[in-house]
């Protein structure tokens, strides 16, 4: 029989997890597939990417992966990489308080504080703030709708205090956007969940039960870096079904029911297709064939960031920081958004003399790390790490790494918006799907679980094009 004939666009987590998918669905099902997979880039990963930094192999996009379903170590197994994996040698990290450093406290989650007199609540806080968090319970507040934003529900539970120098920071440290821009239900399910135990934000949160044995793993690396997990997904496909720096300028209806794909080299035609793009870029090439669907997803807004990984003498500083790192607020003037300490949050960077750190800079709605060259940066993100950490010396070596589009914006009628699209991806004619950190989550978990999803359901799809006689016939020929 035929082939069917399937393509991928963009060499990111998503893409190559989809990729991946339908050749693993084409083997198991002996059905015959050639699976294509088109990247702009000269390289596979996406927003991961990883280089060397004072000759130690760092990541300069994603630099951890939140594991909660276990079957993601799977994945990394499958891929040959149980070796590679690393856990942090410590998840504490602090907040910058204006003055000093002051540790997240325990038992927070996503910045809500569990018990709002505890010290290190106080500390951040102040009294005031932390005695209005902790009246919750009797002044309850507002009740919310899953797509509502989440800033102003939780000023109405917990006063603007909480919101501003807890919740907003480590909001800020995921999705490199304002709390009060967020939807609930898209960036806080567990709220809404804690809400259904209890009309207190706060006990419904205590009352939370434990994950089920074999739940949340927690934080994992690459000793290589995570740009190695891309390439071995890549690697599990053809070599020649791989075409990087090959730009595809547009999709259009092609014959029979399948789709004409343009690219740099000419244009082919496939019988699905999988778009594992940020949305805009999704939008661009879908403007012939899907014009509705291609302006709702040009409403879909992105933050833009930039890291800055700077290494030091040891000497820079009278002792090594602890902890993982460190989170800022908003306020007039602030340059570096977070700080992560990565030699001490992964002891495998470790060298003797050298202090590695790496800086966020950036988010939504402010682009200025984009606009300014790369040496007034460094610098800008160096003299902000001074008065953070008391640097006493210039960095050794210093690599800046811009991502722009960076990370979507879940903002309030973000789940009307993900339904809307997903309906009219439906309702098309033609077999596309959609993939990425637009629609289900922006963590690299999220992005292979969508991949995957994404992959199944193109096939899903394509089943009725595929004879069933021959499904059966090439099966029997597999086993």
């Amino acid at each position: 029989m035929t082939p069917l004939r399937l393509a991928v666009v963009g060499a990111g987590v998503s893409g190559l997890s989809a990729a991946r998918e339908l050749v693993r669905a084409s083997r198991e099902e002996g059905v015959p597939a050639r699976v294509t997979v088109f990247e702009v880039e000269d390289r596979v990963g996406g927003r991961v990417l990883s280089a060397e930094v004072r000759g130690q192999r760092v990541d300069l996009g994603a630099e951890s992966m939140l594991v909660r379903d276990p079957s993601t170590i799977d994945t990394v197994r499958s891929l040959g990489l149980e070796g590679e994996l690393v856990r942090p040698g410590t998840t504490s990290a602090s907040i910058w308080s204006g003055r000093r450093l002051v540790p997240i406290p325990k038992g927070t989650s996503l910045g809500v504080p569990l018990h709002p007199l505890q010290p290190e609540v106080v500390r951040l806080l102040g009294p005031r703030g932390s005695l209005r968090a902790f009246l919750e319970p009797w002044l309850l507040g507002p009740t919310v709708t899953p797509d509502d934003p989440l800033g102003p529900f939780l000023v109405g539970r917990l006063g603007e205090v909480a919101v501003r120098r807890l919740v907003d920071p480590l909001l800020g440290g995921v999705y490199a956007g304002p709390a009060e821009l967020l939807s609930v239900g898209a960036v806080a399910p567990h709220l809404l969940a804690a809400l259904g135990r209890d009309r207190s934000l706060l006990r419904g949160l205590r009352r939370q039960p434990p994950p089920p044995p074999g739940g949340v793993v927690g934080f994992i690396s690459l000793r290589s870096g995570l740009q190695t997990l891309a390439e071995k997904l890549a690697d599990s496909l053809e070599p020649s079904s791989l075409r990087l720096a090959t730009p595809v300028k547009g999709v259009w209806p092609g014959q029979s029911g399948q789709m004409r794909v343009e690219a740099d080299a000419g244009a082919e035609e496939f019988d699905g297709l999988v778009l594992a793009l940020p949305a805009p870029s999704a939008a661009q090439l879908l403007q012939a064939l899907a014009p509705e669907l291609s302006r709702q997803l040009r409403r879909q807004v992105y933050s833009n960031v930039a890291t800055v990984t700077l290494a030091y003498p040891e000497t820079a500083v009278d002792r090594r920081p602890t902890g993982s790192g460190f989170l800022v607020p908003r306020f007039p003037g602030r340059v570096v958004t977070a700080c992560t300490f990565m030699d001490q949050k992964w002891p495998h960077l470790r060298r003797p003399g050298i202090l590695l750190l790496r800086a966020s800079a950036g988010g939504h709605g402010d682009d200025w790390p984009l606009e300014v060259d790369d040496a007034t940066l460094v610098t800008s993100v160096h003299t902000h790490l001074r008065r953070h950490l008391g640097l006493r010396q210039v960095p050794l070596e210093a690599r800046v790494q811009r991502w722009a589009p960076a990370l979507p914006q879940y903002r309030a009628g973000h789940l009307a918006w993900r339904d809307s699209v997903d309906a009219q991806v439906a309702a098309l004619p033609h077999p596309v799907v959609l993939a990425g950190a637009a629609y289900r989550g922006v963590g690299m978990e999220a992005c292979l679980r969508d991949g995957v999803r994404a992959a199944q359901a193109l096939w899903q799809r394509l089943g009725p094009a595929v004879p069933m006689e021959s499904r059966g016939q090439a099966a029997d020929g597999h086993r």
